[in-house]
This record gives structure tokens, sequence and C-alpha cells, in this order.
């Protein structure tokens, strides 16, 4: 698939559905737009969707033939339902020929015939021990970086280098499989001069493991630059925004100006308030009515506290304060 075909659909990492369950899948890089776009036709004119759209159109000519009438009408009705149907069918079955590999036993999947001939599977490295992960790791570094907002400033071309870089190294850890099988079995056997061959099958694969090793950790190297510029990104975004979110708030002369309108409201409805009393004769306000409580408090003090300590008018002694 072409960069640029790669720059409209995403990432070269897709998910997946096959028979024994979801699975990540990483395309081929050297698999042409012609080659993708032959098996799309392929996909569409399945030979019995072909049948079928010829059935279709058979019922169409046939429909001009009879002319009008009942007859005619159900012919055209159902021809077009068969093309229509069938032109779905093979639309549907196009746009699912990455995502959905399960086909019936009878019916393999051309697409997974043959192991990397257009993809390869994150499934497929399972079984290699420890490089496993560095399988799952290089898919994950590739998603990453195509779906990664930094890639709009980087040259399309060096994607695509990560990318071909990337499916190298797995090809190279997928042709280990027969040299880890044969080094076990060499391990196993008695004999000195195999154990000479397995000590050196166990060397070239160790060597490959290590050549993957330094591919992932300089794609992660990648992948540290891309979230770096991320960040980076992330920060402008967020000044800008928090900076056009500031602008847009109100200032002290607008906020000193809305409150000395509504400092104003209050005494312009008690003016339209306590006019309209007057009109109507209602009476005074609660706060308009005077405090009675308290000059009769102070009465009843007076009068208990007067009683006792009452006193004569002067130079004529009351009876009873000791005088003989």
């Amino acid at each position: 698939m072409t960069q640029q075909e790669l720059r409209t659909t995403g990432s070269p990492v897709q998910a997946a559905m096959f028979p024994d369950g979801p699975d990540s899948v990483l395309r081929n890089p050297d698999v042409s737009e012609t080659q993708w776009h032959r098996e799309l036709v392929r996909a569409a004119v399945y030979p019995w969707l072909f049948l079928t759209e010829l059935a279709g159109i058979l019922l169409l000519v046939l429909a001009g033939v009879l002319g009008d009438g009942v007859a005619s009408v159900l012919a055209l009705s159902a021809g077009i339902l068969t093309v229509s149907g069938s032109v779905l069918a093979g639309w549907h079955r196009a746009s699912r020929i990455e995502s959905d590999h399960r086909h019936g036993p009878a019916r393999p999947c051309r697409l997974d015939r043959v192991r990397g001939e257009f993809f390869l599977r994150s499934r497929d490295f399972s079984g290699l021990g420890t490089a496993s992960v560095a399988a799952r790791t290089l898919f994950a570094g590739v998603d990453e970086l195509y779906r990664s907002p930094a890639r709009d400033w980087i040259d399309p071309a060096l994607c695509a280098e990560v990318h071909r870089v990337a499916w190298q190294a797995l090809c190279c850890l997928d042709r280990t499989r027969g040299a880890r099988g044969l080094a076990v079995e060499l391990a196993a056997d008695p004999d000195s001069a195999v154990g000479d061959l397995a000590v050196a099958a166990r060397h070239a694969v160790t060597a490959i493991d290590d050549a993957l090793d330094e591919v992932v950790g300089h794609i992660h190297g990648c992948l540290v630059l891309t979230r770096a510029w991320e960040a980076k990104l992330r920060h402008t975004d967020l000044t800008a925004r928090a900076e056009h979110t500031l602008a847009g708030l109100p200032g002290p002369d607008q906020l000193r100006r809305l409150s000395e309108a509504a400092e104003a409201l209050p005494q312009a409805v008690f003016a339209y308030i306590t006019a309209a009393r007057d009109v109507t004769d209602a009476g005074p306000f609660p706060w308009e009515q005077p405090t009675r409580s308290r000059p009769r408090r102070s009465r009843a003090l007076r009068s208990r506290l007067g009683t006792p300590f009452a006193r004569t008018p002067a130079g004529h002694p009351r009876t009873g304060d000791g005088l003989p």
C-alpha cells in the first residue's frame, strides 16, 4: 500500500477479526495500490454475487421485453432489488476485506493464505518466547507513530521508512522459527558434535534477537521524540485556549458599570412600590411600623423601682426615715 493511501486510511496497523478471535495486523509495505485494488474488486465480484447481479440484469431485460403490465412491473421491481442488493453486498464485502477474515473452512481467506504476503499478525509471534514482546512493541510503535498528531510535522517518507524497517525486522524474526525449534532439538541430543551445532544455532538466534532489540530501541527513540513534540503541541494549544478564554471574560470596567446599574434598581423599585401603596392606601410596610416594645418595658421598670425609693418634697422627711 502506498504512503498516500496510508495517509487516507490511517495507520498500517489495524484491528481485525479472525476465526481464533480478534488480533492486530501490520500491512505489508511492499504491496502496491494496484494489488489492493485488485483484491477489493475480487471481493466485490465474488462468484455468487456476480451470478446474483447477472440474474437481476436478466430480470430488468425481461421487464423491458414484457412492456406494460403487472408482469413487467414485478420483473422490474425484482431486478432492481436484486441488482441493488448485490451491489450493496459486494461493497460491504470489499469494505471489510482487511478487518474481517472469518471465513468458512472451505473458503480460506485470500489475504491470509501465505503469512506475510499481505500482512503479519501479532499472534504470529506469540510462540517465540521473549522475542514476542519485541514483536508486539513494534506493532504498537508503528501504530502510535501513524496515529500521533506529530505525524503532520514529519516527512511522510520517513514514516513509511519506519513502517518498512519494522516490517523487515518482523520478517527476520519470523524466519527464526525453524532455527529456534532446531536449537531445542539439538540441545536435547547427547552427541557432543550435535551439541556444538545447538550452541551455534542458539548464538545465531541470539544475534537476531539482539539486532531486533536494537531496532525496537531506535523506534522507541522516534516515539520519545514524537511524544515530546505532542506535549509541546498540547501546551501550545492549552496556552492559546487559555488566552482566548481569558480575553472573553468581562473586565473591571464592565463589572463596575454592571454593579452601578444594579445599585440603582432597588431605589427605583422602592419609589414605584411606595407610590402604589399611597395610591391604594394599603398602609405602611412592616419595616415602617414604629417599635413599641421598648417604651413599655421602660415604663414598667420605672413603676417597679419608683415605689420603695420615692422621694418626698424637699425639707419634709418621710415617715419611717428613722427620725423621732
